[in-house]
Formats: structure tokens, sequence, C-alpha cells
């Protein structure tokens, strides 16, 4: 019959290891180690180590005061403002912001400058009068129509 084959595996010494790594880290990571030294001088010398440190002491009363603070109505409704307003803004092609600053005229009047010409009624009325001012406005007014639904449905439930 055959013998079963002796496995010895001598013990492993773990300290004995961390301890070895721990004396060959300093040559092996010095520029990491330097640099890391270096940022922590510099969150010393702002005192963010010392915000850290109160941050991390008042821990309990800092959550308790966002708690508080976050559920006040104004709160829920300056988060429901914000995310709404993230959603349009997502929805605005960046093309469009784009076309409307390269339609923007360049800032004259500056100091050295050649003094701003101040354009005339017949001017304005012309610029008004095209298609793209017209698609404009009446963007304008879908909004303002909007707006006044809005605050019509809310008049009614006072």
């Amino acid at each position: 019959m055959a013998k079963p084959i002796q496995l010895d595996f001598p013990a492993r010494d773990h300290e004995a290891e961390m301890r070895q790594r721990l004396a060959d880290a300093p040559v092996e990571h010095a520029a990491a180690i330097l640099e890391f030294l270096e940022l922590l001088d510099v969150l010393h010398e702002r005192r963010v180590l010392t915000t850290l440190r109160g941050a991390a002491g008042a821990g309990n009363d800092i959550a308790g005061y966002l708690a508080h603070a976050t559920a006040q109505p104004e709160s829920i409704r300056a988060l429901r403002n914000a995310i709404t307003l993230a959603k349009i803004l997502g929805e605005i092609d960046p093309e469009l912001l784009d076309a409307i600053h390269r339609s923007l005229p360049k800032r004259r009047g500056e100091p050295g400058g050649e003094p701003e010409k101040v354009p005339g009624l017949f001017r304005i009325a012309k610029t008004l009068w095209s298609p793209p001012a017209r698609r404009a406005l009446f963007a304008g007014a879908l909004v303002l129509a909007g707006i006044g639904t809005y605050l019509e449905r809310t008049r009614g439930r006072d």
C-alpha cells in the first residue's frame, strides 16, 4: 500500500515579515513618503488638520445641526429647486448657450477702448422683428405663461 506524502510547511512568522516589510518601506517608497510628509506639512500650516480634528470631535453635534437644518421647509424647497434647476440645465443644448454667448456684443467701453455706441429705436425694433429674436421672445412668453398658470392655480388654494 502507498504511503501518504507528508506535507510539513514551516510555520510563518507574520510579525517578523511585517517588521521586515516595515524596515524596507523607507527605501522602497522614499519618494512617496517624502511627498506625503510635504502634504502633511502644508495641511498643518494651513490648519486643515486642526479643522478636521475639531470636526471629528464634534461629529455628533454637526450631524444633529445638519439634520435639523435640512428638515426645515426652506431647505427642502431649496434642495427641490436645485434638483429642478439641474434638470433644466441638463436639457439645454450646450450649442444653444454657445450661440447665445457668441451673439452677445463684445464688451466695448473699456478704458482706452472705443466708446460704446447706443443703438437707436429703429435698430432695436428691427432686431426684435427678426425671426431668431421672435423665436426667443416666444420661448420667453411660454416661460411667463407657465409661471402665470402656476400662480393662478396657487391663488385658488388661498
